[in-house]
């Protein structure tokens, strides 16, 4: 019996309240289809003359129907920030008016009324309430009510019409409905666990599939990153290379490649030790990083000592300038060292435009080229690879 009592199931579920279940009770359409029941009820006491008990009848199932439609309308026209609790409690008020309208409705045909209209008023009365006992899962308590309501009046019209056999009848009537009610409530509760259930695990596998996901792109950026300067590592500047080629030959947009080699980079370590060889080309990464965060580049570890800068779109048609800049501002830097002192640093770049005919072992090829020709020339310089002198120095 505690199932019958309760006033809705799921309505303690806050974070999925059974907004759908109200939905579905306060649809006016089973009412409709109810009062056009107890009007075809009502065919025989009317042309048998009864035209005052039938007008009656139909005006209190009218009234019904009227509160059900308002009450439809303003659900469906609710705000979203109404509580469930709130149109919960209205249901259960408009239940209780329904059942008394239809209580009375069907007692006021019942009484006085042939042994053949007090079937068909009996059958119709059973068939609206074995109807609700069917949504019982959704509301039992309202439902419960209703069908008490319902039957009441009509047992006290059977007792005054001397059909004293219509109470044990109509008991057990309730008691067949109670069984059912309470077996659709079972059933809706064993879904609704499921449901809850099946809700925890989805979230439960969503939450994994995120941390595997996360995980994975920490593990394919630790795969791109060199470990000490936090750039690219040679892995990546070859994926990055191959795919904006790729896009320069369908776009047009132009490319250039930068090579850059740390001058002098084994006497530095030799003579300031191994960690200052680090700090050294840490520092130098973070410059390369500032100077490509805000234009259309990369920056990459090429390999001990060598760093690779690939441009791309307007500053790939003037790459000269860029490698200059880059070249006159490691020249200024003053770099701290172990022992208290500080030390300079120059690099060395080549610098190669990509051609038509290009691909990404003859862009590198150039700009190692250019690169080879800056260091035998003295170091501290800048070399096109396709120009007949290099481009700027220290002299």
């Amino acid at each position: 019996m505690r199932k019958l009592t309760l006033p809705m199931i799921g309505a303690d579920d806050e974070a999925d309240p059974p907004w759908e279940h109200l939905s579905v009770l306060f649809n006016v359409l089973p009412h409709l289809i109810a009062a056009l029941a107890i009007l075809c009820a009502s065919i025989p006491p009317y042309l048998a003359g009864e035209v005052t008990k039938v007008a009656a009848a139909l005006l209190i199932v009218a009234l019904q129907v009227v509160i059900r439609g308002i009450g439809d309308y303003r659900f469906r026209h609710r705000s979203a920030t109404d509580p469930l609790q709130l149109w919960l409690g209205r249901f259960t008020v408009i239940s209780l008016l329904s059942g008394i309208a239809w209580g009375c409705a069907l007692a006021i045909l019942y009484t006085g009324s042939s042994p053949d209209t007090q079937v068909i008023v009996l059958a119709i009365g059973c068939g609206i309430l074995q109807s609700s006992a069917a949504r019982a899962y959704l509301a039992p308590r309202s439902t419960l009510l209703v069908i008490l309501l319902v039957m009441a009046f009509i047992n006290v019209a059977a007792i005054r019409e001397g059909n004293w056999i219509m109470v044990p009848i109509c008991l057990a009537y309730v008691g067949f409905l109670a069984t059912y009610m309470v077996r659709l409530i079972a059933m809706d509760e064993k879904r609704i666990a499921a449901e809850r259930k099946t809700r925890v695990l989805v979230e439960a596998l969503a939450d994994s599939n995120e941390k595997l996901t996360r995980a994975n792109e920490q593990l394919r950026r630790h795969a791109r990153t060199d470990a000490l300067t936090g750039l690219d590592n040679r892995r990546a500047f070859d994926e990055e290379l191959r795919r904006r080629m790729g896009l320069m030959r369908e776009t047009g947009r132009p490319i250039a490649l930068l090579l850059i080699d740390v001058d002098h980079f084994k006497s530095f370590n030799d003579t300031h030790g191994h960690q200052a060889g680090d700090d050294c080309l840490q520092v130098l990464a973070e410059l390369l990083a500032s100077r490509t965060r805000n234009v259309d580049s990369v920056a990459a570890r090429y390999g001990g000592e060598e760093f690779a800068v690939i441009l791309q779109g307007e500053d790939a048609r003037q790459p000269k300038l860029f490698a200059e800049d880059l070249r006159t501002r490691v020249a200024q830097l003053l770099l701290q060292t172990g022992d208290g002192g500080s030390a300079s640093l120059t690099v060395s770049i080549g610098v190669a435009v990509a051609g038509p005919a290009d691909d990404e072992r003859s862009i590198v090829a150039r700009a190692d080229r250019g690169l080879y020709n800056a260091k035998t020339a003295g170091r501290n310089r800048v070399f096109d690879a396709d120009a007949p002198e290099h481009l700027a120095d220290t002299a």
